[in-house]
């Protein structure tokens, strides 16, 4: 069982990072990304990039990237998007109040200890042991804190905010371990069967949140 709260960039390789691009749909504003893609990417290589850390690091800021296209002559707006698409791999920690029903006093009381958000709260409370410190620590009935567990943990993984968390856990999905259990066609009939309704998100928007979610340490306890 891991530690960390996102995927580990070393480990995930320009090339898996490539083959993302290639094969999925692409929003209108990150299409350039599919733009002459093996050239510039063996350009990324040729210049020691080879996993997802690397490259971000050398984009990391907007004087890294103008500096980037002058030595590579990739343009600065692909640079610029295809940073944007690697940092989205890294969802940023969801602030506890944006988790629909969940009682205001229970989110303001682990505010008050220091846990103001999503990341916070996975790594106090991510085991067993210490959910149940941390209930007695802040007053918060254990229910209450385990299901604002669950949510944490779930939005660790690309596309999935406070608001889809919460529809994930609603139908019965309480972590990334039972997700990552599922295909995105099994995740839209439950969703439906839940519901009573056609989903208005097809398998693309899930597929991936689940090829991320598959590379995430499975650290939560239930």
């Amino acid at each position: 069982m891991g530690n960390s709260y996102h995927i580990d960039t070393e480990k995930y390789s320009l090339q898996r990072f490539k083959h993302n691009l290639e094969t999925r749909n692409m929003i209108p504003s990150r299409v350039i990304l599919k733009v002459d893609l093996d050239n510039r990417f063996n350009i990324l290589k040729m210049n020691g990039i080879t996993n997802l850390k690397e490259l971000m690091e050398r984009l990391k800021t907007k004087p890294k990237i103008e500096s980037f296209s002058n030595e590579t002559g990739l343009p600065i707006d692909y640079l610029t998007i295809l940073n944007r698409e690697a940092k989205s791999y890294l969802p940023n920690p969801v602030r506890l109040d944006k988790f629909a029903g969940i009682p205001a006093n229970y989110v303001n009381s682990l505010d008050r200890i220091g846990i103001k958000n999503s990341r916070q709260l996975f790594y106090a409370a991510k085991a067993k042991d210490d959910r149940q410190s941390l209930a007695q620590q802040a007053d918060i009935p254990i229910d209450i804190l385990d299901e604002l567990v669950s949510l944490s943990d779930l939005v660790r993984t690309y596309g999935v905010g406070p608001v889809f968390a919460r529809l994930i856990y609603d139908v019965g999905i309480k972590s990334i371990k039972e997700f990552v259990e599922i295909t995105a066609e099994e995740f839209i009939r439950i969703y439906e069967e839940h519901e009573g309704k056609k989903a208005d998100f097809g398998v693309s928007d899930i597929e991936f949140s689940l090829v991320i979610a598959r590379e995430l340490d499975i650290a939560v306890e239930l």
